[in-house]
């Protein structure tokens, strides 16, 4: 079957798989030419940053940019920021049908993405039609999750594979459950959207910021994140290996690391790949 091809990007479209990464990582072994994306209705082995499980019920978006990055290695990092920038203009635009001045944001580009009727109430929340997810409720938790309301609605994973210029960039979406407390989906705010739908203007935007990045490399990207970073300028708790570290959370700084100032005023710099983020972040 010949996969669809949307802005430069083949689609493949499963109803279940292990993992949308696992399957990058197949399609990356078979040898492939073009940047691709994979999208799940469900995964039955998802894993999420640090090697936890991802629950992965059917419902939600599970998706694997497959891109092709001639770029060093430490600054592959920086392609979480822009996939969360690229996530966050995606929850955005939902709503734009339904309330055309709200927030500002740029519509949806004819892929079918639609809202409930306006002016009504949504019978599964019981919200209505100003409660939104909007430029003041969206906040990027670092290193790789989107929030809305402080509950979390997205995660993002890197994977590379070695000796490899592809990189497959794990992305989940809470479109119709949240699974587990603390989490949100996009229906809690009156929103249906398909898989596909969502996946297209997700590529969208991917794309547009990663010129963004190419051009300006990391600095616009790191100014855009910072403006809607959860507990900047908060005390917060990092636990990297078995020793808590607490703080003020001051930055994130060029390489996308984040910056605690300690209570002496000194600063601590943690690599996403580092450590485990506790409960105050």
């Amino acid at each position: 079957m010949i996969p669809e091809t949307f802005e430069g990007f083949h689609i493949h479209h499963y109803k279940e798989v292990p993992s949308t990464n696992k399957e990058a990582l197949g399609l990356i072994e078979k040898g492939i030419s073009n940047e691709t994306v994979i999208i799940a209705d469900k995964q039955t082995e998802g894993r999420g940053h640090t090697g936890k499980s991802w629950i992965s019920p059917e419902g939600n978006l599970y998706a694997s940019l497959i891109i092709n990055q001639e770029t060093d290695v430490s600054k592959l990092t920086e392609l979480t920021f822009v996939t969360a920038l690229a996530v966050g203009n995606t929850l955005l635009s939902l709503n734009f049908l339904n309330n055309q001045t709200h927030c500002g944001v740029i519509p949806v580009r004819d892929t079918g993405i639609h809202t409930f009727s306006s002016g009504s109430q949504c019978q599964s929340t019981g919200m209505t039609r100003d409660q939104f997810i909007n430029d003041l409720n969206l906040q990027h938790k670092w290193p790789n999750d989107i929030l809305i309301d402080g509950k979390k609605i997205s995660g993002i994973l890197l994977e590379k594979k070695s000796n490899s210029n592809w990189l497959i960039i794990g992305i989940g979406i809470n479109v119709n459950h949240a699974p587990l407390p603390g989490t949100t989906c996009i229906s809690n705010y009156g929103e249906s959207v398909s898989n596909m739908d969502l996946s297209k203007e997700l590529i969208i935007n991917f794309n547009k910021l990663r010129k963004q990045w190419l051009f300006d490399e990391f600095y616009a990207i790191r100014e855009m994140w910072l403006k809607k970073a959860f507990k900047m300028n908060e005390q917060i708790s990092v636990k990297l290996a078995d020793k808590l570290y607490e703080g003020i959370f001051a930055d994130i700084d060029k390489s996308g690391k984040l910056v605690l100032q300690q209570k002496d005023g000194s600063l601590i710099y943690f690599d996403a790949g580092e450590l485990f983020i506790g409960s105050a972040l």
